[in-house]
């Protein structure tokens, strides 16, 4: 394993034993008959299939992923439920409670500090920095801060701004702090982002671990299944070994995900996103023209950040009327926003009327 990532792990996840499941015994030869795992061989008639346990990382599976993403080897990935929860096992793996911290860059994804909170591992805030109506990292206190975090988190296309932040600046950190933090690129988005991925550059950075998932573009929400990539196969090994839950991935996920990647259904993905971005363009366009809109941030992400006059009212109002937003008015950096992720043209044509009838509630 790489200096950058052994020296950062916890030690004593380096010389534990782990445990080995029986499922990571299974496998898929049918003549042979499993009684290793204490499963109950009588399931009921409608459930035929679910009485066994299923292989915790299932090869064929990341082997997918490997073509999905453009890894080089499956033992890249880790197989996670959501990205949720590879972000608390790498906290957990790099982190020791009440002594460690991580850095995050507010207004992001709440989870991260969430979770740190939970364990309890201190959290440092580096702001955004607003500017020409954007957001922008800012640099050079972001790598001051890896003098005292072992993790630092960089969500792009950033949650909730939907703002795409430069490669080229993200490699810049990722290499100026190689020695002291590991850095989680996480790219929930990155299917609708104009640079793509980090993926290509991960053989450069060894301190680089890069989050994804099935919930946005895939549309595999109510499946949970997201990965943790790390060019480091040693890194992910333990991860598989000694840090994750013992079986991660339910089957029907397992089998939904082997779907969703199935090169047969490329096009209908891609095809899927454009249509979610032209939504959120169509959006754009008619929040634009509100009298009750400041600003719009520029989003490269499946929603829009949304300043305007009585924001949080609005929320309600269209609560009241069976629409649910998510109120970002109170919270720093983000007052008066609101963030909104298109639905179906039907769905948006009812908010775009709601919009309308509270502007005239107003007059």
């Amino acid at each position: 394993m790489h200096d950058a990532l052994k020296n950062l792990i916890r030690p004593h996840y380096l010389t534990s034993e782990g445990y080995s499941s029986a499922g990571m015994e299974a496998g898929k030869d049918e003549d042979i008959v499993y009684l290793n795992a204490n499963e109950n061989p009588f399931p009921l008639p409608e459930l035929k299939g679910f009485e066994r346990y299923p292989e915790p990382q299932p090869r064929v599976l990341a082997e997918a992923y490997v073509r999905a993403y453009g890894l080089s080897s499956p033992d890249q990935i880790l197989m996670t439920r959501g990205a949720d929860e590879a972000i608390t096992l790498l906290t957990r793996v790099f982190c020791d409670p009440g002594e460690d911290s991580i850095t995050i860059h507010p207004p992001t994804f709440g989870v991260y500090k969430a979770y740190s909170d939970g364990m309890p591992v201190e959290v440092n805030s580096v702001p955004l920095i607003k500017r020409e109506g954007t957001f922008h990292l800012d640099e050079e206190a972001l790598i001051n801060a890896a003098e005292s975090s072992k993790l630092l988190f960089i969500c792009n296309p950033n949650n909730p701004s939907g703002t795409e932040f430069p490669h080229e600046q993200i490699q810049r950190i990722i290499k100026a702090v190689e020695s002291r933090a590991v850095v989680v690129v996480d790219e929930t988005y990155a299917e609708m982002s104009n640079q793509g991925s980090l993926v290509p550059v991960l053989p450069e950075h060894p301190n680089l671990i890069i989050l994804r998932t099935l919930s946005k573009s895939y549309g595999l929400a109510g499946m949970r299944m997201g990965s943790a990539l790390c060019h480091d196969t040693d890194f992910i090994n333990l991860m598989r070994t000694k840090v994750m839950e013992t079986y991660p991935l339910p089957r029907e996920s397992i089998q939904a995900a082997m779907i969703a990647l199935n090169p047969a259904n490329a096009d209908q993905v891609r095809e899927n996103i454009a249509k979610m971005i032209a939504e959120r363009d169509r959006m754009r366009d008619a929040f634009s023209a509100s009298p009750l809109v400041r600003h719009i941030y520029p989003s490269a992400a499946n929603f829009l950040l949304i300043e305007m006059e009585r924001a949080a009212e609005f929320v309600s109002y269209c609560a009241d009327h069976k629409i649910i937003l998510r109120d970002f008015s109170t919270k720093p950096m983000t007052e008066d926003c609101i963030r909104i992720s298109p639905g179906t043209p039907a769905q948006n044509d009812r908010l775009f009327t709601l919009l309308e009838s509270f502007e005239a509630q107003g007059q």
